[in-house]
């Protein structure tokens, strides 16, 4: 037995690459016999993706068919920790940009959702940001509209971009969260990676504290900086979009504790002894 009890996975670059014009995975080197070697030594493990593409329910059965099987419940993305956060302040109506995988998310949780359009603009609580590729001006115009008239502005994630299978995709709800921010001069507030609140909630899931979980992801800039901060041992792995410099490039406080070139032969290092 490891004496960490819980196992954060980022799924884009780490686990699987997304073929975006099919919507299908392909697992990485080790990735599946790694979550095999995590869960065989009683470690809890936690699927935590930064996008927003699909609802938990349909990341499932994309993933199962790549041979990475999350087990019910166990998958995180920002919008399911938004919602649950919101729903925890009083939220009870919100306007979303974004397709169903932040949607869906908000309606499970007890939020009504409605449409980015003017007539909704002086009606919401929230506007909340999601991943989505249908959108233009009119849907941008109703959702600064519904700030200035006071909702509070809340993103999945702001970043720039992910790890796809044909190289960098575009983290489409930051850009929106940037124009939001420069017409309207409110700060959006933001749910995914490297904010600790998804971390939080898989405390909540899994009972483990930060300093019990170890967090793997390909990205320096979010899961490392995420887990480095929350005080969990972050783990670097360069299958996505980064290599060994840029993770080591990092300032100290959040650099990866150790980086690793793919997620082979993971049940095989020290933090699994």
């Amino acid at each position: 037995m490891t004496r960490y009890t819980a196992a954060i996975f980022d799924i884009d670059g780490t686990l699987a690459m997304m073929d975006k014009a099919t919507g299908t995975y392909e697992a990485l080197p080790g990735a599946i016999e790694a979550m095999e070697a995590c869960r065989a030594r009683g470690m809890e493990v936690i699927a935590y993706t930064n996008g927003t593409f699909f609802p938990p329910a349909h990341y499932d059965p994309r993933l199962a068919d790549a041979g990475i099987m999350v087990e019910a419940g166990k998958l995180l993305t920002p919008a399911v920790v938004g919602a649950a956060r919101m729903a925890a302040m009083g939220i009870k109506r919100a306007m979303v940009l974004g397709g169903d995988g932040t949607a869906v998310p908000m309606q499970d949780a007890g939020i009504e959702v409605v449409a980015p359009t003017a007539e909704n603009a002086k009606d919401v609580e929230a506007v909340m940001l999601g991943y989505t590729s249908d959108f233009g001006a009119a849907e941008l115009e109703a959702v600064v509209q519904a700030v200035w008239a006071g909702a509070k502005p809340f993103a999945g994630s702001v970043a720039p971009y992910f790890a796809g299978a044909g190289g960098r995709l575009l983290g489409i709800s930051g850009a929106i969260a940037a124009a939001l921010e420069n017409a309207t001069e409110v700060p959006v507030t933001v749910f995914g990676k490297p904010e600790a609140a998804g971390l939080e909630m898989a405390a909540e899931m899994t009972g483990a504290a930060f300093a019990d979980m170890i967090v793997i992801g390909d990205d320096p800039k979010l899961e490392i900086v995420m887990a480095r901060r929350a005080g969990a041992f972050a783990i670097g792995v360069t299958t996505g979009i980064r290599d060994e410099a840029a993770f080591n490039a990092a300032p100290e406080g959040d650099r990866a504790n150790v980086v690793i070139p793919t997620l082979e032969n993971f049940g095989a290092q020290p933090w699994m002894e």
